[in-house]
């Protein structure tokens, strides 16, 4: 394993990843970049290695500006060193040049969740970054300019969700409705109800005497629709069902259910899903097409997918990290023309994943682990614009650290 770091005060790590893998990092530590390659894959990946808990927005949420000279992400405070995907803890809102250089806070005394931090957003031209303010007491949405500093917020009864493609609009979602903020007049309107997706769901005996809500707003790649997931509350739901909105008609349509982690593909025509198939404790990869709602199954064999996403310039190319099974609980890429699928990172890094305890379990098995997870981490993998790359996090060295995959030849 080859290992570099732009600090040469920093001694060489060891070569022993395992060691590595299991260490905890002072509080204290300096922040480092290192250059380092997998073992099993051979890729090279960048660690931004820092002793607090820090993350980006979410898949399909590029943390890189339009000129990919920077990057967004919540850092945890140092008080924080053990997280859940229930509740929120204090940290700050941070950018660094895509080195790794040039770490600088815009705003603190703010609360961050494991999966989202506060939806850190860049804005147009990469000279804002609008983000969930829910500093002092406040819920709304704050806006700054990484040049001057200067701060706007916004107060609303939602947070921010999704800035559309020409930044004119952002996707405001709570439990119960669903409008868009338009950013020019900072006038927020009412689009969707829980009442009238539940009058349209076909699923209405599922979401019987059971409460639901709307999230995970997303904007089709041509910013003239919007994704809009509507499910129970369970912890594991029994209804998830995507509508999808149309900005020029104001018309709401049902899409699909029985799916989760949906995404668009680049040309905006059809949104890919994983379905479970609880007979065989196995997932598979499926497409809808948006304006016929056909399904077709895209990808037979078992998929120990999260989180799902295309290519943005190759989409039958698509990533995922995985919960288990012949990839641990790294990332692989599956390729939809040759049926395909293979490692692209192994998380630990360079570790090889348990053999399976039980093969009727190959995955995360909605309520049982198989192998059981060692920690809390989803490493959520999303490309930059031209796919050259990939961001996640691991909490391999025990802590949410950002990493970039280099994935050019892909």
């Amino acid at each position: 394993m080859e290992i570099k770091t732009t600090n040469s005060l920093c001694a060489i790590l060891s070569a022993a990843w395992l060691a590595f893998a299991t260490q905890v990092f002072p509080a204290d530590s300096p922040f480092l970049v290192k250059t380092v390659k997998d073992n099993v894959t051979g890729r090279t990946v960048q660690w931004y290695q820092s002793s607090q808990h820090e993350n980006h927005y979410y898949y399909c949420v590029n943390p890189w500006d339009q000129s990919e000279e920077h990057l967004t992400f919540f850092q945890f405070d140092k008080s924080v060193t053990q997280m859940d995907a229930s509740h929120a803890f204090p940290g700050s809102l941070w950018i660094m040049n895509s080195d790794g250089s040039g770490r600088r806070m815009l705003a603190d005394g703010l609360f961050g969740h494991s999966h989202t931090g506060i939806q850190q957003n860049w804005g147009y031209g990469g000279k804002t970054v609008i983000f969930s303010d829910n500093s002092d007491g406040r819920r709304g949405i704050g806006l700054i300019n990484v040049e001057t500093g200067s701060r706007e917020f916004i107060e609303t009864s939602y947070s921010s969700a999704r800035v559309s493609p020409d930044f004119t609009k952002l996707s405001c979602v709570g439990s119960k409705e669903w409008g868009i903020m338009d950013m020019q007049t900072r006038e927020f309107t009412q689009l969707v109800s829980l009442e009238r997706v539940l009058a349209l769901s076909p699923n209405k005996q599922l979401a019987k005497n059971k409460p639901s809500h709307l999230q995970n707003t997303r904007f089709s790649p041509d910013g003239k629709k919007c994704m809009l997931v509507h499910r129970t509350s369970e912890t594991y739901p029994t209804l998830v069902e995507v509508y999808v909105y149309d900005f020029n008609t104001g018309g709401l349509s049902f899409i699909a259910s029985d799916l989760h982690h949906p995404t668009w593909r680049p040309d905006g025509k059809v949104i890919l899903f994983v379905r479970r198939e609880p007979h065989t404790n196995t997932q598979t990869l499926w497409e809808v097409d948006v304006e016929t709602t056909e399904e077709r199954c895209v990808f037979t064999d078992h998929v120990p997918a999260g989180h799902p996403s295309y290519h943005p310039l190759k989409p039958h190319l698509v990533i995922t990290d995985c919960f288990g099974g012949e990839f641990g609980y790294g990332i692989a890429v599956i390729n939809l023309k040759t049926k395909e699928q293979k490692q692209l990172v192994t998380i630990p890094l360079g570790i090889e994943p348990p053999k399976l305890a039980d093969p009727r379990f190959p995955f995360r098995n909605w309520h049982i682990w198989m192998p059981a997870r060692k920690y809390l981490n989803e490493p959520r993998p999303v490309f930059n614009k031209d796919g050259t790359k990939v961001l996640y996090t691991s909490e391999e060295s025990g802590r949410f650290n950002l990493y970039v995959v280099d994935t050019s030849d892909l």
